[in-house]
């Protein structure tokens, strides 16, 4: 399965640029120069401002300068802060007007941040894998939370959504295992009800609450679960899917480790990447006639799947869709299939990510069709369900035959029978009439 479909945490971390001699008149690439570092950050001139480049990896940070050398620090550039394990509170100036992608990501001991008051964004995986971090105050200005922006954030048990907050992108919240509630009071854009964030039409569910347990259904009138929604929550056992939803997104239900049972309905068309990775305890997999894309690896890792029927009408299964699914020993696959990924099914990846075949697996497949195709590329085991129809159907229609050609006999002999007996009964007539008549001429 590419690397890429199953996220990492694993951060490059910045290295310090040497102590610089501070002057008046800074240093910067704009002026052909090196970088200026002060020993704790190191920055760079930008159109008339300084950005924060990179942080000493050993100091012990707890506040961002307005200033330098007489020049406004405006903004964190990406990454700039990534990994960097010392920092526990950070207090970031109003002069910061923006911050880049991932840039306190994988800050693991990082508890609490206060964020400038103009930032419109929160960038892509800017706090990723900052697991202490227990609360965050989104300033007012802000209207757009990006992807990954708070993903593994394990103890985040509460977030406020500001007013003018206007996008959730995927996966901005994935992962968040302690997430309890969303406060969406001051939200013209965003609801929250019954364990589920969701935009202000109730079409869209961005995330759950990690809290849900026992059985969940997904409110009627929902039309695409996005990625991450209902990632980590554990608690849940038996999941209702509406017909009104057709979408189903990227690690949507991922480490669902509890999930049993999913009851899909009509409807249903696109279950995409790593959307029910590591639902450890899910056994049965009975998936719509509606269905026509079963993306990468989204049932991965499955450990306790037995079963799964896959229906005429889907098209394409990704790469690795049923990987180390060690459990499932046979699959059909429909006609109607046309591309099945490298390692979909038959296959486990074990920790040195090298596949190794499942044992005693095999797949029932249609001739020249995609599934026949895939079998015979990955060397599994295979048979021909439609040259096995067929024998089937030469045996019933000549026992078809067979016992027309019985029945036809008895038939045949059940008439004779009855004209025998009808000539014996028309002679004993004649017979009878007979012998009256000449004993009528007699008297």
């Amino acid at each position: 399965m590419k690397k890429n479909k199953i996220i990492s945490l694993v951060l490059a971390a910045f290295s310090v640029f040497s102590l610089s001699s501070l002057c008046a008149s800074a240093y910067s690439s704009d002026q052909g120069g090196e970088p200026l570092s002060d020993g704790t950050f190191s920055y760079e001139l930008r159109d008339g401002s300084y950005t924060i480049i990179g942080c000493n990896m050993d100091s012990i940070i707890e506040e961002i300068p307005e200033l330098r050398n007489g020049y406004a620090i405006t903004a964190i550039d990406e990454r700039a802060f990534a990994s960097c394990t010392n920092i526990k509170t950070l207090t970031i100036p109003d002069t910061i007007v923006s911050i880049g992608d991932s840039a306190f990501a994988g800050c693991s001991d990082l508890k609490e941040i206060r964020l400038p008051e103009k930032i419109t964004t929160i960038s892509s995986g800017m706090f990723m894998g900052c697991e202490s971090l227990e609360s965050i105050d989104i300033p007012d200005t802000v209207n757009r939370i990006e992807s990954y922006a708070f993903y593994k954030c394990s103890m985040l048990k509460e977030v406020e959504l500001p007013g003018a907050l206007a996008s959730i992108d995927p996966m901005a919240f994935a992962e968040c295992s302690s997430i309890e509630n969303f406060d969406t009071g001051n939200s013209d854009a965003f609801v929250y009800e019954e364990g589920f964030l969701m935009n202000r039409d109730k079409t869209n569910i961005f995330r759950a609450s990690a809290k849900l347990e026992g059985d969940v259904y997904i409110p009627d009138g929902i039309t695409a679960i996005e990625a991450g929604a209902f990632s980590v929550c554990a608690g849940i056992e038996n999941l209702f899917v509406p017909p009104s939803v057709a979408h189903i997104g990227t690690d949507s239900f991922g480490y669902c480790i509890n999930l049993k049972s999913i009851d899909f309905s009509e409807g249903l068309e696109t279950i995409a990447d790593i959307a029910f990775k590591n639902c450890a305890a899910l056994q049965t997999l009975e998936l719509p006639l509606s269905l026509k894309t079963i993306d990468e690896g989204a049932f991965y890792a499955c450990q306790s799947l037995e079963r799964v029927i896959i229906p005429e009408g889907v098209e394409t299964i990704g790469m690795g869709a049923f990987v180390s699914c060690p459990k499932l020993k046979n699959v059909n696959i429909p006609k109607s299939v046309t591309t099945i990924g490298d390692n979909a099914f038959g296959f486990d990846m074990p920790q040195d990510g090298v596949y190794e075949p499942v044992d005693d697996f095999s797949m029932s497949v249609f001739t020249k069709s995609g599934g026949a195709e895939y079998a015979k590329k990955s060397d599994v085991e295979f048979s021909y369900v439609d040259r096995n129809l067929k024998s089937m159907a030469f045996i019933v229609v000549a026992v078809g035959l067979i016992l027309a050609v019985a029945v036809f006999a008895v038939v045949l002999m059940a008439k004779s029978r009855k004209s025998a007996s009808s000539a014996a009964k028309k002679n004993e007539k004649e017979k009878t009439e007979e012998e009256n008549y000449e004993k009528i001429i007699e008297d």
